[in-house]
């Protein structure tokens, strides 16, 4: 099948990474479903694929509403009768220690970064392994694989979701050819951070409690980090690889400072591939 004729579907398009990966797809001629919660954010987004001269399907899909996921992935099938990629963009940082974050606040983080993917992919899923093809991709962050000072609630979101991922890929695609992908940018240059940073002063900013010191110097290291990060359309780039390879990688690190940055902890295994095939042989007697 050509790229003419596959259906990408992908969350949080209205800025950054997603925006880009939705232009990137559709100049790669996919059919793509671009979605977002709010459509008046749309405005960007359209801009810019009109500046590329591409076309892009904007939908409604919220991923905290089980309605909303269902109702636009339904539709989808409808028009289409398939979506082959699915990328879990969707997602927000949140810099809180867990003593200072509310209940509330953890559950919205938690929401958002991790059930938010697993509503999109129980909604794509049964139509993908019915037709035995499918490809569902999730950007998580360095921060799923390392715990980082200050970052401890959004690090256990995006955990959670490498662990969701690293478990269904054991047996989705041996079984029923659906693969599975995790995208681990280190710092990107996108409004994810401005809203990250809007989002900590809306809520107090460095508070005069026990952690501010460790607040202050976590924000001066982090600010630094940003201001030289990678760009969204790199990302973009590096999610664009990963669907077009014939066999796609558990793991993409997006970039040398990624990689240097996750290296001691996935030492010789940084695509994921070798435990994978370690655990399909150890518990499903796969080869």
């Amino acid at each position: 099948m050509d790229n003419k004729n596959k259906i990408a579907l992908i969350t949080g398009c209205s800025s950054g990474v997603g925006l880009y990966t939705a232009v990137r797809l559709a100049k790669t001629d996919f059919r793509v479903y671009a979605t977002m919660r709010n459509l008046e954010k749309a405005d960007k987004l359209k801009q810019y694929a009109n500046e590329q001269r591409v076309h892009l399907e904007i939908r409604t899909l919220d991923v905290q509403n089980d309605e909303s996921v269902t109702n636009c992935v339904k539709s989808i099938l409808a028009e289409e009768e398939r979506i082959d990629v699915l990328v879990n963009n969707a997602g927000f940082g949140y810099i809180r220690t867990l003593e200072q974050a509310s209940m509330r606040e953890i559950e919205n983080v938690m929401d958002v970064n991790y059930y938010g993917a697993i509503r999109a992919i129980k909604a794509v899923l049964p139509s993908m392994k019915a037709r035995k093809s499918g490809h569902i991709i999730s950007v998580t962050s360095v921060g799923g694989l390392i715990g980082q000072p200050m970052n401890e609630i959004y690090c256990a979101s995006k955990f959670a979701l490498e662990g969701l991922i690293e478990s269904m890929a054991t047996y989705l695609e041996p079984f029923f050819n659906v693969k599975m992908s995790i995208i681990e940018p280190r710092a990107i240059q996108t409004e994810f951070v401005n809203r990250v940073l809007s989002d900590f002063q809306k809520t107090g900013g460095v508070l005069n409690d026990d952690y501010a010191p460790v607040l202050n110097k976590y924000m001066e290291t982090a600010k630094k980090s940003f201001s030289v990060g990678q760009s969204p359309d790199d990302v973009a780039r590096v999610i664009l690889d990963c669907i077009l390879s014939d066999k796609p990688y558990l793991r993409y690190q997006t970039s040398d400072k990624a990689r240097e940055f996750s290296n001691a902890k996935l030492g010789n295994d940084p695509t994921g591939e070798i435990q994978l095939k370690k655990i399909r042989k150890m518990q499903l007697d796969l080869e």
